[in-house]
């Protein structure tokens, strides 16, 4: 065998062609992965490589001058000789079981001479492993365009927002004038307001198309706030991308960018953000010039920034270019009638999620939610309701038990208070009556408009 390629390494260095051609040809005759059978005009076999012999248990040349159809009655070779059409990429049965391959015709002069079959996979779970392999690629891809549209679009619209106390109205009325002149916005409000909510639905009421950056700006590292920011050339530094990156900002190039908590930005950085906020021009690290670009600001802060201005911790200038139209967005102690109407609806989501029925709070748990301070405000507030649902898994309605400890620790605090108030108030009412009556006491029992069994025993309670 080794002198048969020899001589065919000879035949092919006359015709100037490269020993690499012979490897290649020897390859395509011998391909343990693939099978391959040459017939004539016939349907007889004039080659089929070693690995399909030894599968039909012959010895080397021992399928020579039989008809295919003797070892694979179903092949489609006549089928291909008599059509003069090739069969690409079909399932033949082969020796009871199913494979994928591909039959040519073999043409001189128009005339058919011959047929190669080849089988490219040794089994059809081949061609369905790689097909499971490319279905789950086109998931995948499918899944990273779907998060990059939705991580780059505004996800809330002002329908979203709850609220129909007069603080929450006239913050939502105000945002939606905001909202369709194009100008830069601070949100000031305590954590959990609610404030990236109206960043999202000022962008969406008129710019719904338009790219939405959202830049956690705590959580950008010190180091890499300019290069995330502003992006860098190819080569800025070490370790850099050789195709350069934009930043932020140029990502939301007609659109809007969300600063959420700008106040954590170093000074240094809030000297370029000036720059970028107040000429609309983005210079990337390693660029030799600025590089123009059209985007609104919405910044959000739960700190004063007037008081980070006076510290020295925040640039005057950024302050004011930042707040030329502020909202204001109110904790919710001070809007309590919004609360029973945010119970109602998160408790509904969370029973979706969770796969509970709770139907709702009992007075005495209602009204504790009610007449809590809500540190946390709304985010707290759902909080409270998923560890109370879990607590009341199988009940029809939250009880007061099923709060966390510190809201029913308080709601006792303020009735030991609201308790001594009364006490204190009834003290002065009786003095007062007695005042009135000279000293009198059946006199003051009228006045008081009580028993006077009962105005003797508050007598003695109060020590009048």
């Amino acid at each position: 065998m080794t002198k048969r390629w020899e001589m065919l390494e000879e035949v092919l260095k006359g015709y100037g062609l490269s020993p690499t051609i012979a490897y290649a040809l020897r390859f395509f005759l011998r391909n343990p992965y693939e099978s391959l059978i040459i017939v004539d005009d016939q349907a007889k076999i004039q080659f089929m490589d070693r690995g399909t012999e030894k599968f039909f248990g012959l010895a080397p040349g021992g399928a020579k001058g039989r008809d295919i159809r003797e070892f694979v009655p179903q092949s489609g070779l006549p089928l291909v000789l008599e059509t003069k059409k090739p069969m690409i990429g079909r399932i033949f049965e082969f020796h009871g079981k199913e494979r994928i391959g591909s039959l040519y015709p073999l043409l001189h002069e128009g005339k058919v001479v011959g047929a190669v079959g080849r089988l490219l996979f040794q089994s059809l779970e081949e061609v369905e492993r790689i097909n499971r392999e490319i279905r789950e690629l086109k998931r995948e891809i499918t899944y990273l365009k779907e998060k990059e549209l939705y991580e780059l679009s505004a996800r809330y619209s002002f329908e979203n927002i709850l609220g129909e106390s007069t603080l929450m109205r006239d913050a939502v009325y105000l945002a939606k004038r905001i909202a369709m002149i194009n100008t830069d916005v601070l949100i000031t409000g305590e954590s959990g307001t609610g404030k990236e909510l109206f960043a999202h639905s000022i962008h969406g009421y008129a710019h719904i198309n338009k790219p939405f950056i959202k830049v956690n700006c705590p959580a950008i590292p010190f180091e890499l706030a300019e290069s995330e920011l502003f992006g860098y050339e190819k080569g800025a530094f070490s370790g850099a991308l050789a195709s350069g990156k934009p930043g932020k900002f140029e990502a939301a190039q007609g659109g809007t960018i969300f600063l959420d908590e700008v106040s954590s930005l170093p000074l240094s950085i809030q000297a370029k953000l000036l720059r970028v906020v107040q000429e609309r021009e983005v210079e990337r690290l390693g660029a030799t010039k600025p590089k123009r670009v059209e985007f609104r600001v919405i910044a959000a802060t739960n700190t004063d920034l007037k008081e980070l201005v006076k510290e020295g911790k925040f640039r005057e200038d950024l302050y004011y270019r930042l707040a030329k139209a502020v909202i204001t967005i109110p904790p919710l102690r001070e809007r309590r009638e919004d609360i029973p109407l945010y119970i109602a609806h998160y408790l509904e989501r969370i029973n979706r999620s969770f796969g509970t029925k709770v139907k709702g709070l009992s007075p005495a748990a209602k009204e504790t939610l009610i007449n809590y301070s809500w540190p946390g405000n709304v985010r707290e507030l759902i909080n409270v309701l998923e560890q109370a649902l879990l607590r009341a898994w199988e009940a029809e309605e939250i009880l007061l038990e099923h709060l966390p400890l510190e809201l029913r620790t308080e709601r006792q605090e303020d009735s030991s208070l609201f308790r001594d108030k009364m006490a204190q108030t009834e003290r002065e009412m009786i003095r007062s009556a007695l005042e009135k009556a000279g000293g009198q006491k059946t006199k003051a029992a009228r006045l008081l408009k009580i028993p006077r069994s009962t105005l003797y025993m508050k007598i003695k309670r109060y020590g009048l």
